[in-house]
Formats: C-alpha cells, sequence, structure tokens
C-alpha cells in the first residue's frame, strides 16, 4: 500500500512532452509578436492601398452598370469599359480646358482688383464699412488693408504649391483609374474566384452577401449623387434669384452652385466650402458701388440663401432619398455622420454605407449559419 508521503514519479516521457510544448508555444508567441510589429509598421501603407480599393470599388459601382447595359447590346466587355472611360475623359478634359483658364483668369481679375482697389483707396472705404458693421456684435474685431492684403499675398504666393500637390492628386487619381478598369473588366472574374473557395455549404450565403453588399454600396452612392445634384439645382436657383431681385451681380451662378452641390457631399464642411466662392465674387464684383454697400455686399442675402437650401437638404432631400436608398430610418442616417465625424470628414461619407454593408453581412451569416442549424 503506497503511502501518503511517497513522492510522485513523473514518467521522462511527459517531461519531454511539455518541454517541447512549452517551446512551441514561446516560438508561436514570439512569431506572433513579431508579425503585429510588422503589421503595424506596415499600417500605412496597407491604409494607403485600402484607400486606393476603397475609392475604385466606389467607382466600380458608379461605372458597372453601364458596362453591363453596354455588354448586353453585344460589345464586349473591355470595349465597353473603355468607352465609358473615354467618354468620362472627353468631359473631364472639356471641363478642365474650358473652366480652368476661366478659373485662372478670375483669380487674377480678383488678385488686381485688390491691388488697384487697394492703391485707389476704394477698399478702404469697403473695409471701414465692414469694420462699423461688425463691430456691432464682435467690438474688438478690427480688419485694416494691411491685413488684407498679407492674406491675399499668403494665398496667392500657395497656389503654386497647391498646383504642384496637384500633380501628385493626378498620380494617385491615375492609379485609381488602372485599378477601376481592372474590376470593371476582370471584376466578375475576380469575384467568381473568391466565391468559389467558400465551401459548398456557405455557397449560397456568399452569394447573398456580395448581391447585397453591392446593391446597399449602389444605392447609397445614387442617393449621395441626387442629394448633391439637388443641392446644386437650389444653389443655382437661389443665387439666380438674388441677381434677379436685389441685382446682386454674382457671376458664375452655374460654377458656384456646382461647386457646392459637390462640396455637399462632405458633410458639415461641404455647406461653407459651397458658401465661400459666392461671397467672394459677390464682394468684389461689387466694390464701389453704394447701393451693394447698403445691403453689406449681400452677404447676408447668400448665408440665408444657402441656410435654407441647406435646411431643405438636411431635413426633405437626404433624409428620404439616403434612407429610403439605403432602406434606414432617418433618424438612424443622422446618428451614423455623427458616430461618424468622431473619425473625420472620410468617416462621416463612409458611416452610413459602412454601416449598411455591415448588417447585411451579420443578417446573411446569422440566417446562413441556423439554416445549417449551427446556432
Amino acid at each position: 500500500m503506497m503511502s501518503n508521503q511517497d513522492p510522485i514519479e513523473i514518467a521522462p516521457q511527459s517531461v519531454r512532452f511539455f518541454h517541447q510544448g512549452l517551446f512551441k508555444t514561446l516560438v508561436y508567441f514570439f512569431l506572433l509578436i513579431l508579425l503585429l510589429a510588422g503589421a503595424f509598421k506596415a499600417l500605412p501603407l496597407v491604409m494607403d492601398a485600402v484607400f486606393l480599393l476603397v475609392i475604385a470599388s466606389i467607382l466600380t459601382a458608379i461605372l458597372n452598370p453601364l458596362v453591363d447595359r453596354l455588354e448586353s447590346s453585344g460589345l464586349r466587355r473591355i470595349w465597353g469599359a473603355l468607352a465609358v472611360f473615354g467618354g468620362i475623359f472627353t468631359i473631364l478634359g472639356t471641363g478642365i480646358v474650358r473652366g480652368i483658364p476661366t478659373l485662372l483668369a478670375e483669380v487674377s481679375r480678383i488678385k488686381d482688383m485688390i491691388q488697384e482697389q487697394s492703391t485707389a483707396g476704394s477698399l478702404n472705404a469697403v473695409i471701414d464699412d465692414l469694420n462699423s458693421r461688425i463691430a456691432q456684435y464682435i467690438p474688438s474685431f478690427q480688419l485694416d488693408t494691411e491685413t488684407l492684403s498679407n492674406l491675399s499675398s499668403q494665398f496667392f504666393g500657395q497656389l503654386g504649391s497647391v498646383l504642384a500637390s496637384a500633380l501628385d492628386t493626378l498620380a494617385t487619381i491615375v492609379f485609381i483609374l488602372i485599378i477601376t478598369m481592372f474590376f470593371l473588366v476582370d471584376g466578375a472574374r475576380m469575384m467568381k474566384g473568391l466565391i468559389g473557395m467558400v465551401p459548398n455549404r456557405y455557397f449560397e450565403m456568399s452569394l447573398n452577401i456580395n448581391y447585397k453588399t453591392k446593391k446597399q454600396l449602389t444605392n447609397f452612392l445614387r442617393g449621395q449623387l441626387l442629394a448633391a445634384l439637388g443641392v446644386a439645382i437650389q444653389s443655382i436657383i437661389g443665387l439666380s434669384l438674388l441677381n434677379w431681385i436685389f441685382d446682386a451681380n454674382i457671376s458664375g451662378v452655374f460654377l458656384i452652385g456646382s461647386i457646392a452641390g459637390m462640396a455637399n457631399m462632405i458633410p458639415f464642411v461641404g455647406p461653407f466650402m459651397g458658401m465661400a466662392p459666392a461671397i467672394v465674387v459677390s464682394l468684389f464684383n461689387n466694390l464701389g458701388d453704394p447701393v451693394a454697400a447698403a445691403n453689406f455686399y449681400y452677404i447676408g442675402h447668400i448665408i440665408v440663401m444657402f441656410f435654407i437650401v441647406q435646411m431643405i437638404d438636411n431635413n426633405v432631400i437626404s433624409p428620404i432619398v439616403v434612407s429610403g436608398s439605403m432602406e434606414m430610418h432617418p433618424l438612424t442616417v443622422i446618428l451614423l455622420i455623427l458616430i461618424g465625424s468622431q473619425v473625420g470628414v472620410l468617416g462621416m461619407f463612409l458611416a452610413v454605407p459602412a454601416w449598411g454593408i455591415t448588417k447585411v453581412i451579420v443578417q446573411e451569416v446569422y440566417q446562413g449559419l441556423k439554416g445549417h442549424h449551427l446556432l
């Protein structure tokens, strides 16, 4: 009979197995640390690549219906994609060739006008008028010609660096378009290859996820474009009414309205980006006009007009269009935009489609696992 004080003997084979298991665990842990460190170092490069892929996927979702329609008419897919890109480049090229010289001429005209009015003393009268009006609300506010001249010099001096950085942006756009071209031509084949790697029992679930996520993204983009178009049309009508009723002398109404529509796709910041060109144009077009000076150069009229446009867009157009396209309640859309604002402008733009896609994936995975009696 064994005594309670007898030592417990451990077989040498068990000790060897324990040492081997401990060694493997330490090796795996060390490799995991190296993998996480490498992933952290490569994160900026990975994020840049992911950004290019996301933008290319968005463009693919926009252009894919056009390419599909051309392919269904008997045209080979690659030629249909080239035709769509050719049309886009033609429109962009025409806009650049006609728009950039006009924009540069307008910028040069405003710069010369600042210098001319500063020399003639008219700018001093405008600044004194602005100071007297603003001082009623902000007593410590004071603007002088020297400050305005320094600001304008800094602004026009930085145009060169802005144009230089535009070359880097152009290179990024070229890469995005190349990726989009591959997605348009071979995207279906790539997706079939990925879905083909899925086990047969999850094949139908994978097809549903692919179809519904693309539908969610396409509907969201369609809603954003419709909302931007609505803001552009309202801005053009509003600026035209200001010119017609008050003789506000705001030139480039269609260009300013288009900028306001495109900028509106950036939540919160976009409306100010669309309003600023109208205020600048109205101010410098009406220098020296006593009627415009009496109406504060129609700046208040412009702000009120854009405020009405934003009220209509935020409370009528966007909630109905976006919530209808994403099958979400308008309050859910507003809450998602507020949550996405914690990440930044891109987070505000992508919060709604990210939530819609996540909801689709969770629902389909749950239904698939439940259908296979795994839940």
